[in-house]
């Protein structure tokens, strides 16, 4: 008894020390894939690497415990981790980027882990728990293909965490990045986007870009999922030189590195606070009936429209949207200047004028008041559902918190 006790009190403390360093990063993102093969180290390791080079501190864990490759796509493999009290420190990759790997406590670099699965999870909470990352802007977490333990792990311990999910256009690769998407679905993991990797070749001779699969299964599986598409990457030799040399694809001049720089743009445009070293003046609208958000967009009693100047709600008003017609709301709400709306939910019309009028939109936003949800918005802890509301059910079921 008095064992079990123990362990129950070394698990709580542990928690509330994931806990704390948890609150200290902005954003927790885990690359998955339904099947091996696909790149997904690959991605993740570049997305690590750009967000850097744009000033952001990122750290970049790889929890692939049986299959570790982040160690040698970056050129620390054989490099130890090293401790210093009780905390193991990471690599320093460069001043913006911290790194982990199993590999770096392996006596010898090919030895494998004949781990099961508590064991596995015991060394992913410890990675979390007992390493002196710092403060993060973001955090990147490479998976192991699948839906098994470490990405249940990672879902079921890191708060706040995000998917990014990475196919190749072929159909087997992409029926399992439905059991991936499913997978989200079933943990309430919110899913950033999909990424098609090997999209067409790159020709090392020529440079020029042949399509030597179906490409654009990726899109359509976004689109079918209602999720963002976070773009393409080819088959690029240049991207396997480097990866054999331990260096990144920004060390390369062909149109990956391009490619690799715009799904970084778009994956930080998912991102709310997003726009680093800037102050950003933003205006903020909500839907609200009784003073919370109100599900109801088309036919919400008023609007909050708060105005946040350096990350802090400077201004607060309520105000009264002329009567609901197809169209109104979205532009009037654009007419005030707004520069984001948090919604419950919104149908597909109004979504296409606020975007095409610059407005930022987050759907999937719980009930409560504006304050608090600027305030997780800001604090990145609100994700884009994708969520549409169909105008029918909106209209007949959709009466918000506190209803009418």
């Amino acid at each position: 008894m008095s064992c079990s006790t123990n362990s129950d009190h070394e698990l709580e403390a542990q928690n509330q020390i994931i806990n704390h360093f948890l609150q200290q990063v902005k954003y927790k993102i885990v690359v998955m894939s339904g099947k091996g093969g696909v790149g997904k180290s690959t991605v993740a390791t570049n997305l690590a690497v750009f967000l850097s080079n744009q000033g952001y501190q990122v750290g970049l864990l790889d929890v692939d415990v049986h299959g570790p490759s982040i160690s040698g796509l970056l050129g620390l493999t054989g490099l130890r981790l090293n401790t210093i009290g009780n905390k193991i420190q990471p690599y320093p990759y460069d001043e913006n980027l911290k790194v982990v790997s199993i590999q770096g406590l392996l006596d010898q670099p090919d030895a494998p882990l004949i781990w099961r699965g508590p064991v596995k999870i015991g060394i992913i909470r410890q990675f979390l728990s007992d390493v002196n990352w710092g403060t993060l802007d973001f955090l990147i977490i490479d998976s192991p293909p699948g839906t098994g333990d470490e990405p249940l792990t990672v879902a079921q311990t890191v708060t706040g965490c995000q998917a990014v999910i990475v196919t190749t256009p072929q159909e087997i690769a992409l029926a399992d990045v439905r059991k991936s998407i499913h997978f989200c679905q079933t943990v309430k993991m919110p899913i950033l986007g999909i990424i098609e990797n090997m999209s067409g070749f790159v020709c090392p001779t020529c440079g020029n870009m042949h399509e030597i699969f179906k490409s654009g299964g990726g899109k359509k599986t976004a689109a079918d999922y209602n999720l963002t598409f976070l773009g393409q990457l080819p088959i690029d030799p240049g991207v396997v030189t480097a990866g054999d040399a331990g260096q990144s694809i920004d060390t390369l001049t062909s149109h990956t590195k391009e490619k690799m720089q715009h799904i970084v743009d778009q994956l930080i445009h998912q991102l709310p606070n997003k726009q680093k070293g800037v102050d950003k003046t933003m205006k903020i609208a909500i839907p609200v009936v009784q003073g919370k958000l109100c599900t109801h967009f088309g036919h919400c009693e008023q609007f909050a429209i708060l105005t946040v100047d350096d990350g802090k709600i400077v201004e607060q008003e309520t105000l009264t949207p002329p009567p609901h017609a197809p169209g109104v709301i979205p532009n009037w709400v654009a007419d005030q200047g707004c520069t984001d709306i948090l919604v419950g939910g919104m149908g597909e019309a109004a979504q296409a004028i606020l975007q095409e009028r610059g407005v930022q939109i987050l759907c999937g936003a719980p009930c409560d008041a504006p304050e608090n949800l600027v305030d997780l918005y800001l604090q990145g802890k609100l994700v884009n559902s994708g969520n549409t509301c169909d105008h029918e059910q909106h209209d007949h079921h959709g009466h918000g918190c506190g209803g009418h």
